[in-house]
């Protein structure tokens, strides 16, 4: 948000509960504002005792909002104001602006005095305002005046300041807030403005990214399935070639003979493993699968025909459609969904609710033999 354009205000209320609190506060802040509060984001802070600050932003500077995320791919976990960084612990903060100059005042971290002067009115009204007005000793002062290098206006402020008060550490920035090295703690984040964009509808950018994603993760988990029937076929031509081995020496004693039969039973379950039913359930699943919903995980199958899956959808709505079109399956005898959680990682593929699956099949995708006894 540029600096200037934050509606910032100092409310009082009653001492309430916490649970009393927001709604009391959102009554004072209605009262201050020109505007709807539907017009604005408002975030509060306490300063001390019953006494808060306001900032509301107004809707209108975030409507590039859509075109940034669609253009980076990111979406906004903050809302960083330039007023309300905490750049000081304690001191002065002064905001030249094109036509103004805001004084910050801020005390342990907090902002707590605030004020906006015009130009016109010249340094001597922002003297008078430093000389009586704060009631803080004041130690650093920083001037920042960004986007305007070799600030005759900042560093007539400068001399001003030093002037009010001369053991106080004065600087002068004109980089903006947003080059500066590392990361500025903030009094105000605007939850409610991250809350609002995640129930907004998927750009046709980003669904096509999904759908993307989606395809790329049905194929390595198909291309997972082939490699572990590839390796299973190499099992069973191993225990193969050692059951031939131990059918010559199964007259030498029982033991071997016992041995024997242990190994061609888990061959016959082995073989018994039908590629083709495989293949068919995951195009089954592809088919049912929304766009927005993609695969966190390798398909677990038992010899129950039990099936585990963990997903990741960009809307909840489309979890409840996926596990109804899973029920209306013929193949299907029961679903349940286990677990839906909120979550946001680092990497974009894993934004979004997870979720786990449990379905049980009319029937077991192989059945293993009973095993019997040679002698």
């Amino acid at each position: 948000v540029p600096p200037g354009r934050v509606v910032l205000r100092q409310l009082s209320i009653a001492a309430i509960s916490r649970r009393e609190r927001r709604p009391a506060l959102q009554l004072a802040a209605e009262s201050v504002l020109t505007g709807s509060l539907d017009d604005y984001l408002i975030d509060y802070w306490h300063i001390e005792q019953n006494n808060w600050g306001m900032a509301a932003i107004p809707r209108g500077l975030l409507e590039d909002y859509p075109e940034f995320v669609d253009k980076t791919g990111r979406a906004a976990t903050r809302i960083q104001v330039p007023e309300l960084s905490q750049e000081l612990k304690n001191g002065l903060v002064l905001w030249t602006l094109e036509d103004a100059v805001t004084v910050c005042a801020w005390q342990n971290g907090v902002l707590t005095e605030w004020q906006t002067m015009p130009r016109p009115n010249g340094t001597t009204a922002l003297g008078r305002f430093l000389h009586h007005a704060l009631p803080i000793d004041v130690t650093e002062i920083l001037i920042r005046a960004p986007g305007d290098p070799g600030s005759t206006y900042g560093k007539q402020i400068a001399t001003t300041c030093s002037s009010i008060y001369p053991s106080a550490k004065i600087r002068v920035l004109e980089k903006p807030l947003t080059e500066s090295r590392g990361r500025l703690a903030t009094l105000c984040a605007f939850p409610q403005f991250i809350q609002e964009q995640a129930f907004q509808p998927a750009s046709p950018n980003r669904k096509r990214g999904a759908l993307l994603s989606g395809v790329l993760l049905l194929v390595s988990v198909a291309a997972f399935l082939v490699v572990q029937l590839q390796d299973m076929e190499n099992q069973a031509a191993e225990a193969e070639h050692a059951t031939s081995l131990l059918k010559i020496q199964a007259a030498r004693s029982s033991r071997i003979a016992d041995r024997v039969s242990r190994l061609m039973a888990e061959v016959r379950e082995t073989r018994s493993l039908n590629q083709n039913s495989i293949v068919a359930l995951l195009d089954d699943l592809s088919a049912a699968m929304p766009s927005t919903i993609r695969l966190a995980g390798a398909l677990q199958i038992d010899r129950r025909g039990i099936l585990s899956l963990d997903g990741v959808s960009d809307e909840e709505q489309d979890i409840g459609s996926f596990v109804r079109q899973l029920g209306r399956h013929p193949r299907v005898k029961k679903v349940r969904l286990q677990s839906v959680t909120a979550a946001q990682q680092d990497q974009e593929k894993d934004q979004g609710i997870r979720f786990r699956v449990r379905v049980q099949l009319e029937r077991p995708l192989w059945n293993a033999p009973a095993e019997s006894v040679e002698s």
